[in-house]
C-alpha cells in the first residue's frame, strides 16, 4: 500500500479512536459506563447524533458549541482527537502497517486516558492501566513466543512497579508528605510491561522526571503558586512511556550514554 494511504488511514482510525478516548476520559473517572447511554451533550442531555460525532470536523463545523443548547464544548475533546490520530500516524510510520503497530497505537491511546484523567481528577482509571499493561504483555509475547517473553513482560511490570513504590517510600520519609500515589505504581508496572527487564526503563524515568519538573515550572509560573504543590505525576509519566515507544534508537541510545551506558 501506498505510504500516503496508510498514513492518511492511520490519521482517520487515530481521530475515531480519539472520539472513544474521549468517551472514557469523562466517564471513568465518574464511574459511568462507556457503552451506554448514548453520546449526549453533558448540559442539556440531547442524544448527539452522526452530525455531532465526526472527529475532528463536527467540532469546527458547530464552532465548538452544542447544536441543540449552543454551550461552549471544551476544546479537550478537539486536541485529544488531533492528539490520538496524530499518535496513531507516528506508530504506523515507526512499526509499519503490522500487529507490532497497532499494539503501540492502542497502547498510546490507554496513554492519553491515562493522562488527562489524571490531570483533572488526581487519579488513575484502573481500566485504562489494564489495557496498557495486557497490550504490553502480548507485543512481548508476538515479539518472543515463548516463556521468555513472558517473564520478560512480567519482570518489567515488577520492576517498573518496585521502583516507583520504593521511590514514594522514599519521598514520604524524607519529606513527611505523599510523594508519589498508587496510581504512579500502577503506571509504571502497565508500561513495564512493554519495556521488560532492559535499559528502556532508564530512559523511561528519566525522561519522566524531567517532564514532571517541566510541568511543575509550567504550572507554578502559569499560577504564580508554589513549586511544592502537588501534582499528577501521571501525565509525565505518559508522555515518557509514548516518548520511549515512538523515539527513534538513537534518541535512546543518547539519553543512556549520558550515563556512560551502552546496549
Amino acid at each position: 500500500m501506498p505510504k500516503w494511504f496508510v498514513t492518511l488511514f492511520a490519521f482517520l482510525f487515530g481521530a475515531a479512536v480519539g472520539s472513544f478516548v474521549n468517551v472514557c476520559i469523562y466517564r471513568l473517572p465518574r464511574k459511568l459506563s462507556i457503552v451506554q447511554p448514548p453520546s449526549h451533550c453533558p448540559y442539556c442531555g440531547a442524544t448527539l447524533t452522526v452530525v455531532d460525532l465526526v472527529p475532528l470536523l463536527s467540532y469546527l463545523w458547530l464552532g465548538g458549541k452544542c447544536r441543540h443548547c449552543k454551550t461552549p464544548i471544551s476544546p479537550r475533546y478537539f486536541v485529544v482527537e488531533l492528539l490520538t490520530a496524530l499518535l496513531f500516524v507516528a506508530a504506523v510510520n515507526k512499526y509499519s502497517p503490522s500487529l507490532e503497530a497497532f499494539l503501540v497505537s492502542a497502547s498510546l491511546a490507554a496513554l492519553v486516558i491515562i493522562a488527562f484523567v489524571d490531570w483533572e481528577f488526581f487519579l488513575v482509571p484502573d481500566e485504562a492501566i489494564w489495557a496498557l499493561g495486557i497490550l504490553g504483555f502480548i507485543r512481548y509475547v508476538n515479539s518472543m513466543p515463548d516463556y521468555h517473553g513472558v517473564l520478560t513482560s512480567i519482570g518489567g511490570a515488577i520492576l517498573g512497579g518496585t521502583i516507583i513504590w520504593v521511590i514514594g517510600v522514599l519521598g514520604r520519609l524524607v519529606f513527611r508528605k505523599e510523594a508519589m500515589g498508587f496510581g504512579d505504581v500502577k503506571i509504571a508496572a502497565a508500561v513495564g510491561t512493554h519495556l521488560g527487564v532492559t535499559w528502556l526503563m532508564l530512559p523511561f524515568f528519566l525522561f519522566s522526571v524531567f517532564i514532571g519538573a517541566m510541568m511543575g515550572l509550567f504550572v507554578a509560573l502559569v499560577q504564580r503558586r508554589s513549586l511544592t504543590g502537588y501534582m499528577p505525576f501521571g501525565p509525565a509519566m505518559a508522555v515518557a512511556a509514548a516518548i520511549v515507544f515512538l523515539a527513534p534508537p538513537s534518541i535512546v541510545d543518547f539519553v543512556l550514554q549520558i550515563y556512560g551506558i551502552t546496549r
